[in-house]
């Protein structure tokens, strides 16, 4: 093809019809130029039909590991809920007339509910995670989606303070319990066969409730 072009710029240029030669040319120049963009927009429609479908993979993904996530949170509600009334429940032991009532089975019981651990929220971050590093973040075309991505785990760092926050009481407590009551009385009626006696056996529970 490029020889056919060169062939006839020869023979412009022998007949001596430099004025055509120049015409030519600079349609030969437009032409490659016109040749140019229509393989740039080629390639720029076959790239966009490769981003759409990386983006479809990760928007499916992502459906998927939110629903996951959703089901997750939904339980540490559930679960916080009931943390939230078993410390509630507990704390009506600080009125006395209220702790003369419950037997030592009953208290025993709530602080299980309280000290047997706090509800924590893990999501997973697998997809997420792979959007941001790969750098593919841009991929998707939905701006609000994006920064909801961007954000997400800067929010679970806010989260996580906060759970840091309330496990830092959640020991205070138990430091509490450890030197006032007795963590083997409350697993003893929770039926847990211990193989040793105690003296901290014949504590009461009752008693770290005289201390606010």
């Amino acid at each position: 093809m490029f020889k056919f072009f060169r062939r006839i710029r020869q023979n412009l240029l022998s007949e001596g019809k430099t004025a055509t030669y120049f015409k030519y040319a600079i349609g030969e120049i437009i032409l490659v130029v016109i040749g140019i963009v229509i393989a740039l927009q080629i390639d720029n429609f076959n790239n966009g039909i490769q981003q759409r479908k990386i983006e479809q993979a990760y928007l499916l993904s992502l459906r998927s590991e939110f629903k996951t996530n959703l089901d997750k949170l939904n339980n540490s509600i559930a679960s916080n809920q009931n943390y939230i009334q078993a410390v509630e429940h507990m704390l009506t032991f600080f009125d006395t007339d209220v702790r003369d009532t419950i037997s030592e089975g009953a208290i025993s019981e709530a602080i299980y509910s309280v000290f047997s651990g706090s509800p924590i929220y893990k999501p997973s971050m697998g997809v997420v995670t792979d959007i941001i590093r790969s750098g593919n973040l841009n991929v998707i075309q939905n701006e609000t989606l994006r920064q909801k991505i961007a954000s997400f785990e800067s929010n679970l760092d806010f989260l996580k303070s906060q759970e840091s926050a309330i496990g830092e009481r959640h020991d205070i407590m138990q430091t509490h319990l450890n030197k006032t009551g007795s963590v083997r009385k409350v697993l003893l009626y929770k039926g847990m066969k211990l193989e040793h006696q105690s003296i901290s056996d014949k504590l009461s529970n009752t008693e770290i409730f005289n201390s606010i």
